[in-house]
């Protein structure tokens, strides 16, 4: 076998196949790319274009400067691209069958795009060292390699069900977007040096999340359905655009130091966070968009905020009455406020606990008075039977 490479690579080299993009239709093309070890230009396995495979095996690759697109094969079951180390571009796409990925020598890619994979379970990669685009999407796969690149532009990993652990911690910064949603319920997303980002940042469906470094956003900052009781985002001072939290369980919210958001504030249908405390946002000074708050309000409280150019929004049922809202935004010049709150009965614990008790000793006496009745009516029907007895002997 080594020999058939080896004269397959001479006859690549001297055809110049190494060196132009290639469209692979048969076997011959793919044992043409498999006798490079560099190859310059793009390299396209695609099934609309004929090729039907169940195993895909390049070995002999280490390097290609274009795209290696693989996509549309879906008879294919695995790919093995055993020495691969570096790749301009590295698209897995569309592969319904597929269920095995061999990558175990890749370290540099600018774009990493394993996307619409559903039945893909082993995805191997040692260690992604530098990257521009990282993409994991739709796929079954219950862990990642290592991932030690510190700077990136984007991270897009979403609707991997069984996938718990994203570890992302080497990340610093990146220059485009973050998000990273709708994989195993019970995952945990660690980015626990990131301290910047470039573009918007979106979690969702997360059971754990670490973004205490995080100081600056220059999008939108959003979270959603997230099953972790307390947000803490420590470091932040800068959301450039809007800040969105909707439908998470978490009890408590802690923002210390941002001071100002460039667009809206929308805080909704968090259904145990109830109070919007002097610690949730204790420097929030301006919000040139709108503030959207829904849900079960019990106080609501910004100790900084003078200027919110948009309308106030108020709405949801709890403790929390429209003209307490009202008095809460009272710093805030040319104030414009919807409320639509609805005030839950305040009762007194002392109260509730006399009039538990005198609920539980009025079911049970009233249990007593039905025991009672009961039994009164056993012994009318046992005198009703005697008597009818005694006429009967007459």
């Amino acid at each position: 076998m080594k020999c058939v490479i080896a004269v397959a690579a001479l006859v690549a080299i001297a055809a110049g196949a190494c060196n132009k993009d290639i469209t692979v239709s048969t076997q011959a093309d793919i044992n043409t790319v498999n006798a490079c070890t560099k190859f310059q230009g793009d390299v396209t396995i695609d099934g609309s274009e004929g090729i039907s495979l169940t195993a895909l095996s390049i070995d002999n690759l280490q390097q290609i400067s274009g795209d290696l697109i693989i996509q549309n094969l879906y008879s294919l079951q695995t790919v093995s691209l055993g020495k691969l180390a570096s790749a301009g571009s590295l698209k897995i796409l569309n592969n319904t069958n597929l269920y095995k990925v061999a990558i175990p020598e890749l370290t540099k890619v600018t774009d990493f795009q394993v996307i619409t994979n559903p039945n893909l379970k082993v995805l191997t990669y040692n260690n992604i060292s530098s990257v521009n685009n990282f993409q994991v999407i739709d796929t079954y796969v219950s862990s990642l390699g290592a991932f030690t690149a510190s700077s990136v532009a984007n991270i897009e990993v979403l609707s991997n069900t069984q996938l718990s652990a994203l570890d992302f911690s080497a990340v610093k910064k990146t220059s485009g977007y973050i998000n990273i949603a709708n994989n195993d319920r019970a995952s945990n997303i660690t980015f626990s040096q990131l301290t910047q980002v470039g573009g918007n940042v979106s979690f969702g469906n997360a059971a754990t999340l670490d973004i205490s470094k995080l100081s600056s956003v220059s999008d939108d900052f959003s979270l959603y359905q997230n099953s972790f009781k307390n947000l803490s985002v420590p470091a932040l001072e800068t959301a450039k655009k809007s800040i969105t939290l909707n439908q998470n369980l978490f009890s408590a919210i802690s923002f210390p130091k941002v001071a100002e958001i460039g667009s809206s504030l929308d805080i909704s249908n968090n259904t145990n966070f109830k109070s919007i405390s002097s610690s949730t946002f204790p420097k929030l000074k301006s919000v040139p968009g709108s503030i959207v708050i829904n849900g079960s309000l019990d106080n609501v409280t910004f100790p900084s905020l003078t200027t919110v150019d948009g309308q106030v929004q108020l709405s949801g049922t709890g403790k929390l009455s429209c003209d307490s809202a009202e008095k809460s935004f009272a710093s805030v010049d040319s104030l414009n406020i919807e409320c639509d709150l609805k005030v839950l009965p305040n009762n007194d614990d002392d109260s509730s606990d006399d009039s538990s008790n005198e609920s539980g000793s009025g079911n049970s006496s009233s249990k007593k008075n039905s025991g009672s009745s009961h039994a009164s009516n056993v012994h009318a029907v046992i005198l009703g039977g005697v008597v009818a007895a005694i006429a009967a002997c007459l």
